[in-house]
């Protein structure tokens, strides 16, 4: 029974980690407009990045929502970290903006095989 509490704590850890992330980067990103428009995206991008990254991390915190849409937040966010990292290489970035994205990408990519496990079995079919 222990374990279960630890697994469940866990569990919400992960999934409070790739929302706490998310939520930041997206006021990061309303913050601070010219870092974007250095990395070569127009201000409109910016505008739906900051907005879906905040109703990606919303989604993902409600405990009824299906898992096939949880999958679908996952994917959006990790080909928005795979899109940063890649924005951050190609344009000369500072080495520590390539190497926070990158470890950002690494512990989001742990979490939610942590968190895809536990949604998959509390799934009922």
């Amino acid at each position: 029974m222990e374990q279960k509490k630890q697994n469940i704590a866990l569990y919400w850890i992960a999934k409070g980690f790739i929302s706490f992330f998310m939520v930041f980067s997206a006021y990061f990103s309303y913050s601070h407009p010219t870092d974007l428009k250095m990395l070569g995206f127009p201000d409109y991008f910016r505008i739906e990045l900051v907005t879906l990254k905040i109703v990606g991390a919303i989604v993902l915190l409600f405990p009824f929502t299906p898992v096939r849409v949880k999958e679908w937040v996952y994917a959006g966010f990790i080909i928005t970290m795979v899109s940063a990292l890649v924005a951050h290489i190609s344009t000369g970035d500072l080495l520590s903006k390539i190497i926070f994205v990158s470890v950002d990408l690494l512990l989001v990519l742990l979490s939610i095989r942590y968190v895809s496990k536990r949604d998959l079995a509390s799934q009922k079919i």
